[in-house]
């Protein structure tokens, strides 16, 4: 496949998805797990070419629409819609498109049940140190099959972790999965429009605008709240607007001036109940949530980024990783230190 503005290794490196996969060299992945685990494989050979490997018998047309969607190909170069963007917004996220160079947002909706998991594990732990690891075991132990976890004994899922992401899994799988049989836990716009659910929840979730499912997961399940709701949709559905709100987003916007000291996180009581972006609320006639009227929430205050709000999450999570760490930033080697206020003052 031809590809422009593409790197492998920044895509799939910070997606979610590489828990489904294995870097087996520079640019170089073979799925292990999911639809199409261990009869797929990526290699990109220099910046405009992408090797496609499979074994599954699929037709050129099936696979090539597989490998746009879990190489984030389906939506062109974010580095072109920057010059949309307020002009104010303009240098310091071109500053991070420099440094952290053809991003793209993988998703995979048919491997929806272990994107859930994997995100789930997200919660408070550092995702390459541990998060893969649990993730590994799992696929292993369980196939990524709901149920079965749901299902598995605490003694069981100790043979993974012992960490509390691990031991809560099971509470927060089977909350998940009891959504069709209690839909006092759905929200009332769900069943206005779609009405009771008469498929397995990993199934009707994907039915859903991104929006809808999004407070679905939030609403309906335990141990879900705004980060990782949005992190399963981002990973799933073609939605790239949407912004999981982390501690590196935060960090690194407010010491870039994007954001101001005082600007709130998103909390699961408000978006529970509202929708934070106005076309939605018009669209889905739901109200809009008042922090986002008065733009003292950080995803509502970004929402002038659009497509681009998914893809900027993930170029702070890779920054803030390496770089501008909220105790002990390196602010003498940051790449993009010409454009920080912060940094500027170090």
């Amino acid at each position: 496949m031809t590809v422009q503005g593409f790197d492998l290794d920044n895509t799939l490196s910070p997606s979610f998805l590489s828990s489904l996969y294995v870097r087996t060299g520079p640019r170089r992945w073979v799925k292990i797990a999911g639809h199409l685990g261990g009869q797929l494989e990526f290699r990109q050979v220099g910046p405009n070419v992408l090797e496609v490997r499979s074994e599954a018998g699929l037709t050129r047309r099936a696979l090539e629409r597989r490998v746009r969607l879990e190489t984030g190909l389906w939506r062109g170069p974010y580095e072109g819609m920057i010059r949309d963007l307020p002009s104010s917004a303009q240098p310091q996220v071109e500053a991070l498109a420099r440094a952290y160079s053809g991003v793209r947002l993988p998703i995979a909706p048919l491997d929806f049940p272990y994107i859930f998991v994997t995100v789930v594990l997200s919660k408070r732990a550092d995702y390459h140190r541990f998060v893969l690891g649990w993730c590994r075991k799992i696929w292993e132990e369980f196939d990524g099959s709901l149920y079965s976890i749901a299902e598995s004994s605490l003694e069981r899922l100790r043979g993974i972790g012992s960490s509390y992401q691990v031991l809560q899994l099971r509470r927060t799988v089977k909350s998940f999965l009891e959504l069709s049989e209690h839909v006092d836990r759905l929200p009332e716009r769900v069943l206005e429009m779609l009405g009771v659910p008469d498929v397995p929840p990993e199934e009707f979730i994907l039915w859903l605008t991104p929006e809808l499912a999004r407070l679905t997961l939030i609403k309906g399940c335990w141990g879900i709240g705004p980060k990782v709701a949005d992190s399963i949709v981002m990973s799933t559905f073609k939605a790239s607007h949407l912004i999981p709100c982390d501690a590196h987003l935060h960090t690194v916007l407010k010491r870039l001036g994007l954001v101001d000291e005082g600007t709130k996180m998103p909390v699961k009581a408000l978006c529970s109940r509202y929708v934070c972006d106005r076309k939605a609320s018009s669209r889905l006639r739901m109200a809009l949530c008042p922090r986002a009227r008065d733009r003292t929430c950080v995803r509502g205050r970004l929402s002038y980024l659009r497509k681009l709000g998914g893809w900027l999450q993930t170029l702070t999570y890779m920054h803030g990783r390496e770089y501008c760490r909220a105790i002990g930033p390196r602010c003498g080697a940051c790449p993009i230190s010409g454009v920080c206020p912060t940094g500027s003052e170090a």
